[in-house]
């Protein structure tokens, strides 16, 4: 086993790999410019290169709006950048719950978001000819217990309901006993940062500003709202915040969310016959997460988990990648870890994500809260924001806004929560 020593009375694990995620590493850093100071108006500021940032300021520039995106430090580098880039509507075990806590339509909105927005990110891949290894994949979530096999055929059942291509299978293609699994068809995985570094340089190419190095700190509403930063004050008729927690106004969903962290590993195995095919998460403990991608004329496989919420006592990376090299050493033949990253997400108790307009300031937005599942989210996402801009508001988008936030956490919605 490449990086792990056994003693006599404990193992040590060698940190292996570079310390970046892989889709950064595999990509140009950015250059885009500082905001050089002064004022400067828009129609609409987006703050937050991420891929919801990038994605709504296209689809706002699309309705003939002049549109400006602020990131503090280089776009997508921080959660987009350290994803593992599952674009999928199957979020570990969530339908049976989300059924149950809000209803058939609100779910049925919910799966349809999502798996829209797969099709949308690859059609519009397509359209702008960005080249960013999108391909269509089944996706897992398995178990190895038996005792957890009745929560896997529930979600089967309850996925099934709302038109997802949901299937129990006991063979998933994965070394190790799975006792059961739930299969979401149709799926895809791709290189993010390949897809939206190359949606930024369109959006700037039609006359879009991407201000890198640029944070905003607050927001005075008005018309039109301004946006302070350091450098001086942007104006915009309208302002979406996707920097993940919102940097003014979010003092609404305090107790809301919760902050995760989680891991991942790209390592080279030693059989190329070996890397698995599709994607796959389990519900055992500790979760783990698993796909391949392409690399430097090959494959790597990502292997990802030790999730937790987020607090200083339990912030230690180094603990995290070793958990993880342990485990993927002794489930598949690994010959090296080639990079080793970290993200955070923010999970709100109730399963739903929130976006829309902040009440009492309508032409003010937030999105977040996608649980660490924000790749097919982002797409649905801008388009709910570019909706209430333009004046049409999507029929299936209310179960997602901050209204809701008003409403109390259920006990219920801090079991099982990742």
């Amino acid at each position: 086993m490449v990086g792990v020593v056994i003693g006599e009375s404990s193992m040590v694990i060698d940190l292996e790999g570079k310390d970046i995620s892989l889709w950064v590493g595999t990509t140009k850093q950015t250059n885009y410019p500082e905001f050089s100071g002064g004022e400067a108006t828009f129609d609409a500021a987006v703050v937050g290169g991420g891929i919801t940032g990038i994605i709504a300021a296209y689809q706002l520039q699309q309705t003939g709006l002049r549109v400006v995106l602020l990131e503090k430090s280089r776009i997508v580098e921080w959660t987009t950048g350290g994803t593992t880039a599952k674009l999928t509507s199957q979020h570990y075990l969530i339908y049976d719950y989300l059924i149950k806590r809000h209803g058939q339509p609100a779910a049925a909105a919910f799966a349809m978001a999502n798996q829209n927005g797969i099709d949308e990110i690859e059609n519009l891949s397509k359209e702008l000819g960005i080249e960013c290894d999108f391909s269509r994949r089944s996706a897992y979530v398995f178990t190895g217990r038996d005792d957890k096999v009745n929560d896997i055929k529930s979600e089967v059942a309850s996925a099934a309901s709302l038109g997802l291509s949901a299937s129990f299978e006991t063979e998933v293609g994965l070394p190790f006993e799975v006792k059961g699994a739930i299969k979401f068809s149709n799926q895809a995985q791709f290189h993010p940062r390949k897809f939206l570094l190359g949606l930024a340089a369109y959006f700037v190419s039609a006359g879009g500003v991407i201000y890198e190095h640029t944070k905003a700190v607050d927001i005075l509403p008005g018309s039109p709202n301004v946006i302070k930063t350091k450098q001086g004050d942007l104006y915009a008729k309208f302002i979406v915040q996707a920097s993940g927690e919102p940097f003014w106004g979010g003092d609404i969903l305090q107790g809301k969310m919760w902050s995760k962290m989680s891991y991942a590993l790209a390592v080279e195995l030693n059989d190329e016959s070996s890397y698995p095919r599709d994607m796959y998460i389990t519900t055992d403990t500790p979760m783990r997460t698993i796909r391949t991608a392409d690399y430097d004329g090959g494959r790597v496989m990502i292997f990802g988990g030790e999730s937790h919420e987020y607090s200083e006592a339990t912030y230690d990376p180094d603990s995290r990648y070793r958990a993880l090299t342990k485990d993927v050493h002794e489930r598949f033949d690994v010959n090296k870890v080639l990079y080793r990253w970290l993200a955070g997400d923010y999970m709100p108790y109730d399963r739903m994500p929130y976006i829309g307009p902040h009440p009492g300031y309508p032409s003010i937005f937030i999105a977040t809260g996608y649980r660490a599942w924000g790749l097919a989210w982002a797409m649905s996402a801008a388009r709910i924001i570019t909706g209430y801009v333009t004046g049409r508001p999507l029929s299936w988008a209310p179960p997602f806004g901050l209204e809701r936030a008003k409403d109390s956490v259920l006990a219920s919605d801090k079991t099982n929560l990742l």
